[in-house]
């Protein structure tokens, strides 16, 4: 297949450079990449809409030079619909060059509009297109892109774990923040202060959480040491923050340091890394329809923030959270909802239990509904970000 562009990062792009049939480019938005392929879709009279336009609704083009642009649309519309593919390539470069001429009497949008039509048109009926090829050539170009992510997680997280996986802190019972305006404000609580019972039943953090947590906004009182003596503060009720109750404070944890793998072991532990980030993204895609569930995804903002953070804690942080971010990235791209490649992966299959492709106009309605779907998860991410009131707030 022939492939019109290899861009890491996405549009608007930064650097580019063209070598031979393919560009190579550079996207400000580091979010991935893509490979761009001439003839995705079957190629339809449709697609020369710009032409037909201008057709309609010109009438500085002479009569002549417009009859000439209506019989060559004519006759690529005919040779389209009939698959006369090839006679179709050589129709488009007579369309073009009659577009051209047409150019005197052409607004500068209709002219645009016009040959960017013809010009993805040829595109498509490049012999080398998407389109033209066996399932199983397309098959493999469609997962190229999700596999190189998996194997890139694995190969990060495989080193990583040889060289010092990373480990969860340990929670701690002392409180190292209290954000404003929060209900344990209000109820008193200041940072150094070390919580050590709610609503007066003794427990660890974990259970100060889950209790906060499965409260329902009831009122919950904190029993906290403060300089070696026990207070018991004001019942406050927890508030919604990202899709469950919170106080509005932040306990304080201890640094547990890094565990190095063999080199026998390292790569069963970055399987099991690998199953565990998976296995938990399934889980937020299917609690989407909760606060809770929706409560786990993040938009650019809080990738950059996550990255950032991770960068300043040191290198085997950081790129646990690269690999974290790649496999996301791969599953994401797996699920069966165009434009996605998972939703390209669904439609080939359907193609091969039918016996012949799904028409251009049910993809291109699925592919609207994923677009639409794919916006909806961005805007919950981008929400999760921005919306916070106590920003890591527990």
């Amino acid at each position: 297949m022939r492939a019109l562009r290899f861009s890491i990062g996405f549009p608007p792009l930064i650097a580019r450079k063209k070598v031979g049939d393919t560009e190579y480019a550079l996207g400000l938005i580091p979010l991935g990449g893509y490979v761009k392929i001439p003839g995705m879709l079957r190629p339809e009279a449709e697609d020369l809409w710009g032409v037909a336009a201008l057709l309609e609704h010109n009438d500085e083009i002479p009569v002549d030079l417009a009859a000439a642009i209506g019989v060559s649309y004519d006759d690529l519309c005919r040779m389209l619909s009939q698959g006369r593919y090839a006679q179709a390539g050589d129709e488009c470069s007579r369309l073009r060059t009659l577009v051209d001429e047409a150019e005197p009497h052409l607004s500068a949008t209709e002219l645009k509009r016009a040959r960017r039509c013809i010009e993805r048109l040829e595109e498509a009926l490049d012999p080398r297109g998407y389109w033209r090829s066996p399932r199983r050539k397309r098959l493999i170009v469609i997962l190229a892109g999700p596999v190189m992510n998996l194997a890139i997680a694995f190969l990060v997280l495989f080193a990583v774990a040889w060289t010092g996986m990373p480990q969860a802190p340990k929670v701690i019972p002392k409180v190292v923040e209290v954000f404003g305006n929060s209900p344990a404000q209000k109820a008193g609580l200041q940072a150094g202060d070390r919580v050590v019972a709610i609503d007066g039943v003794p427990g660890g953090p974990e259970r100060i959480r889950s209790v906060i947590i499965g409260s329902g906004g009831t009122p919950q009182a904190l029993t906290v040491i403060r300089d070696g003596k026990r207070v018991v503060l004001t019942p406050e009720k927890p508030v919604i923050d990202a899709g469950s109750y919170k106080l509005g404070f932040e306990f304080g944890s201890k640094q547990v340091p890094p565990r190095r793998y063999s080199l026998l072991v390292a790569p069963g532990q970055s399987l099991s890394q690998m199953w565990s980030i998976t296995s938990g993204t399934f889980t937020a895609l299917s609690e989407i329809g909760s606060a809770q569930g929706r409560s786990q995804f993040s938009g650019p903002i809080g990738i950059v923030h996550v990255s950032a953070e991770s960068a300043q804690r040191g290198a085997a942080y950081y790129f646990y959270v690269f690999a974290l971010i790649s496999l996301s990235l791969g599953i994401f791209n797996l699920l069966p909802f165009l434009p996605l490649d998972g939703g390209h992966v669904l439609f080939i299959a359907l193609e091969w239990v039918r016996g012949r492709p799904v028409s251009r106009g049910v993809f291109e309605r699925v592919s609207a509904i994923g677009i639409v779907l794919m916006l909806i998860v961005f805007v919950i991410g981008l929400n999760n970000d921005l919306s916070s009131p106590f920003g890591a707030g527990k």
